[in-house]
């Protein structure tokens, strides 16, 4: 079976109504349909190493852990940004570059 490239995964979430702001693993690998528990894994390891990132991670307890939607997608809109960069962008700059498309 053939996995879906990010954009794939983040034009079906874009598509649908969020009733939740945060997701347990479970939910999200539903949510992002072929998401696999490793590459699950890998992100969030990463996203707890990156600061702007890190408050989209909540683990109240050892076997209990729940990701903002919001920054998950916006984590993989910035790996997405970094694909085949060699000058990474930050992301710090990666953030405040949407924010002046924003506003």
């Amino acid at each position: 079976m053939k996995k879906p490239t990010v954009e794939e995964l983040l034009k079906q979430i874009e598509g649908k109504e969020v009733q939740a702001e945060w997701d347990r693993r479970d939910e999200l690998m539903k949510r992002f349909n072929g998401l696999s528990r490793s590459t699950l894994n890998t992100y969030q390891k990463e996203m707890e190493e990156i600061p702007e990132f890190k408050e989209g991670i909540l683990k109240p307890t050892h076997s209990v852990t729940w990701i903002n939607l919001a920054l998950f997608i916006l984590f993989l809109k910035w790996k997405e940004e970094n694909r085949y960069r060699t000058r990474k962008v930050s992301a710090s700059d990666f953030l405040l570059k949407l924010e002046d498309e924003v506003a």
